[in-house]
């Protein structure tokens, strides 16, 4: 039977995967238990041809699309005007943090939708799917939101899923190359997080629904997963999406223990065992020897640290509940016990003034001084529904678009810093291939052939891999200290029109990131740790 002879699915699922949308894929696998033929189609700004013809091919009664945060709408509403034009008439909904937060906007800024489905999507999505051709009871379905005589109408929240076990693995399409030789998978052993970060959008999303701020998966059906993809799939690394796997409660602790213990019980940790390893993502207030000790004995090899400022204020402001003194000590843990790690760090947040951007640089210079790893740094977004958003439209310092919203700060002169900051760093920070992007791989590369296989590491990589960051990091921070001081002694006005001052600044900057990527391209080449 040819492509254009098979029947038609009920639905395609269109979202981001840069590693696996494990949302979109839960939500995947749950329609195909419930005896739905459902495909995802990867999402990609730009891609709306390559789109237009899967969706023409698998000619679905519903399209559902991945619209995490509201940075994505344009390039998602063109995507839905492409396959609209084309004549896919089938049902569009949308789901994720935005539109499960704000519905009418959402229904609003894309008239393609028909519906929106808010927050978690497994039964919710079904039962549409199981109603589609019935809309007159469409209101009856918890946790939609609908377009009905011009308005939209929100049906009840529906609680949130209490057994996570209960539902299916999720759907995969086969591992993804790890560096080293090695196969990984993303894995996601809970929903939901404690804690209240102005900046963050996850507690809004868990915490609007009737239901428990945090749930988990029992530690023997993730080791289960785990087993199953290692056995059959040949997966060694495993990429937890946990929002804080680590959290310190009483529960959670005794929970990575029976975790730890049912990786020894089937064979994949313990007696010096080698088999997998695991990366998570924690609070830096998660962290003690003891927990980190334990964890690194059963295969942990990388830790993803919620630092997000170095200032006092800062911290205050994203109202981390945490001091600067607590992210230096969970950072030396870390570094104490050679654990590869990445860090969250919002340069700019709406309260920065000039003196704590000198204290944010005065950090990275600190904790990146050394080459343990690649420093990164990023200006504070407004997502909608969360608390800070909420503050800075109520004090008239929101602008921009609802689909690209921004702030201001109190002194002029950091705007300017932050406008240049992004011109001169976006590549380096955020590009596929910038350099920080390839200096992680290259560190995790080293780690995982380390910690997972006997191949040996080529004599003076590792030094000559910690120069290279190291010099990465210090260019950095030389750069923004001096673009800053420039901005506070001269004014952005005569550092601008010097048109020659600020292109040394960015000329410098650019040209030692591309002697390091050279330098990194070489020493990789000469070594036999693979590249990726």
């Amino acid at each position: 039977m040819s492509a254009s002879e098979a029947p038609p699915l009920d639905a395609v699922l269109i979202g981001y995967e840069n590693q696996e949308n494990l949302g979109l894929r839960s939500i995947l696998a749950y329609l195909r238990q419930e005896g739905f033929r459902a495909a995802l189609v990867p999402f990609r700004p730009g891609n709306e041809a390559e789109l237009l013809k899967e969706v023409l091919a698998k000619r679905p009664r519903l399209v559902g699309f991945s619209i995490i945060f509201q940075y994505a709408l344009d390039e998602f509403g063109a995507a839905m005007a492409t396959l609209r034009d084309a004549g896919v008439t089938a049902h569009f909904t949308a789901g994720g943090h935005f539109p499960s937060l704000a519905p009418e906007q959402t229904l609003d800024l894309l008239p393609a939708l028909d519906t929106v489905v808010r927050f978690e999507g497994e039964l919710t999505l079904a039962e549409l799917l199981a109603h589609l051709d019935q809309p007159d009871t469409w209101d009856t379905i918890q946790g939609l939101a609908i377009r009905r005589d011009g308005q939209v109408v929100l049906t009840p929240s529906r609680p949130l899923i209490a057994d996570l076990d209960g539902l299916p693995p999720v759907a995969r399409d086969g591992p993804q190359e790890a560096g080293a030789g090695l196969l990984m998978a993303s894995m996601l052993a809970s929903r939901g997080c404690h804690y209240n970060c102005a900046f963050c959008s996850i507690r809004q999303f868990y915490g609007t629904p009737p239901g428990p701020l945090r749930r988990a998966r029992s530690p023997q059906a993730v080791v289960d997963e785990m087993q199953t993809l290692y056995t059959e799939s040949g997966v060694r690394v495993f990429l937890f999406q946990d929002d804080d796997f680590a959290a310190r409660t009483p529960r959670q602790r005794a929970w990575i223990h029976d975790f730890m213990d049912a990786l020894v019980a089937t064979g994949l940790a313990g007696d010096g065992k080698r088999e997998v390893g695991w990366k998570i993502s924690c609070r830096v207030d998660d962290l003690t020897t003891e927990i980190l000790e334990q964890m690194l004995a059963h295969g942990l090899v990388g830790v993803y640290l919620g630092v997000e400022s170095g200032s006092e204020q800062g911290l205050k402001t994203l109202n981390k509940l945490v001091t600067v003194d607590q992210n230096r000590r969970a950072i030396e843990l870390l570094k104490a016990h050679e654990v590869a790690m990445a860090m969250g760090f919002m340069l700019f947040d709406p309260g920065s003034t000039v003196e704590t951007l000198r204290e944010n640089i005065r950090f990275l210079r600190e904790v990146g001084a050394d080459g343990h790893f690649p420093i990164n740094f990023c200006k504070m977004l407004p997502y909608a529904g969360t608390p800070i958003e909420t503050d800075l439209r109520h004090a008239g310092r929101l602008r921009g678009t609802t689909a690209r919203p921004d702030y201001s700060f109190e002194d002029p002169r950091v705007d300017w810093v932050a406008f240049l900051v992004h011109r001169i760093f976006s590549r380096r920070n955020f590009g596929g291939d910038g350099l920080v992007f390839r200096l992680q791989q290259a560190d995790a590369d080293v780690r995982f052939q380390r910690a997972l296989t006997d191949r040996p590491i080529p004599e003076g990589f590792e030094p000559a891999l910690r120069d290279l960051i190291s010099r990465a990091n210090l260019s950095a921070v030389d750069t923004l200290s001096d673009l800053l001081d420039g901005v506070v002694e001269h004014g952005p006005e005569p550092l601008i029109a010097e048109e020659q001052t600020l292109l040394a600044l960015a000329d410098r900057e650019w040209r030692a990131e591309a002697a390091i990527e050279t330098e990194l391209a070489r020493l990789t080449l000469q070594s036999e740790v693979p590249a990726t």
